[in-house]
């Protein structure tokens, strides 16, 4: 800083007050930022940016990590890791649309459809990161054990609670709905969440199920069709029509000739949004 160096006196008792105000990202650079700017002969204003930059940088870094965690994901999935040529029925220019996140800035709902193993589940987590680094409180629920949740607070008088908390979040990605045990209840508290988050909130499902199944699935396809209906106004589809399973024919998969009968053939075209 114009050749100039702190006193010893003054630089323990800056050490201190960034200690005490828990600053430790600027007292963990501090001798390195110093010396850097003795050397490049740095303005006290260039030097303190520098010094901001670096708290700045680790408290956005660990807001990330903490919403990562409060988010649930059941395991690491990022576009980093992401085989974008794999899956030829897949719309990329769409999913890499999504990943500049404006649905979640608009409330848009994003819906995912493909059989089983077609990067459903990798491609909403994904999402839920980049959602998560970017400030955004996102929660992921697989559809089947949101469901029974929901469901349980009905018997401790929880559920406008939990509904409301479910309603704030920025993103609530329900993962995985399909054929499961259900309860007649399932259908009216699905509802529900989507209702309370409807215009406001992004909410991301992903279902192997065409659409036109999950009445017949969970239940009362009326109230269903009410939800698809929310679902769909203003909805980011990805409809993979012909998927392969990246678990059965990806590149860590056992070869074709080793297949179970009805593996090693190309799945044929489906219409996941026929209702």
């Amino acid at each position: 800083m114009t050749n100039r160096r702190l006193p010893p006196t003054a630089l323990e008792e800056l050490r201190r007050n960034l200690g005490r105000l828990k600053l430790n990202a600027m007292l963990q650079a501090l001798d390195d930022a110093l010396e850097q700017a003795h050397a490049l002969e740095q303005g006290y204003g260039t030097f303190l940016a520098g010094l901001v930059d670096k708290e700045v940088l680790a408290v956005t870094e660990a807001g990330g990590r903490r919403r990562i965690d409060q988010a649930h994901f059941p395991a690491t999935k990022t576009f980093e890791l992401f085989d974008w040529g794999f899956q030829r029925g897949l719309n990329v220019q769409l999913v890499k649309d999504l990943m500049g996140l404006d649905f979640i800035r608009q409330g848009r709902p994003v819906l995912m459809l493909g059989k089983p193993g077609t990067g459903k589940s990798h491609m909403g987590i994904a999402l839920g990161h980049l959602a998560a680094h970017a400030g955004y409180r996102v929660r992921y629920f697989e559809a089947a054990k949101l469901l029974p949740l929901l469901y349980a607070s009905l018997a401790d008088g929880t559920t406008d609670r939990l509904v409301r908390g479910l309603a704030r979040l920025d993103l609530l990605i329900i993962d995985d709905l399909r054929a499961m045990p259900t309860r007649p209840e399932y259908p009216s508290l699905l509802y529900e969440v989507v209702e309370a988050r409807h215009g406001r909130r992004s909410t991301l499902v992903s279902s192997n199920l065409s659409v036109k199944e999950w009445g017949a699935t969970l239940g009362n396809p009326t109230l269903l069709a009410s939800l698809v209906d929310r679902l769909m106004e203003r909805a980011h589809v990805i409809n993979i029509k012909r998927g392969r399973s990246y678990r059965t024919h990806g590149p860590d998969a056992p070869p074709i000739s080793e297949h179970p009968d009805g593996l090693g053939a190309e799945p044929a075209p489906t219409d996941l949004l026929d209702d």
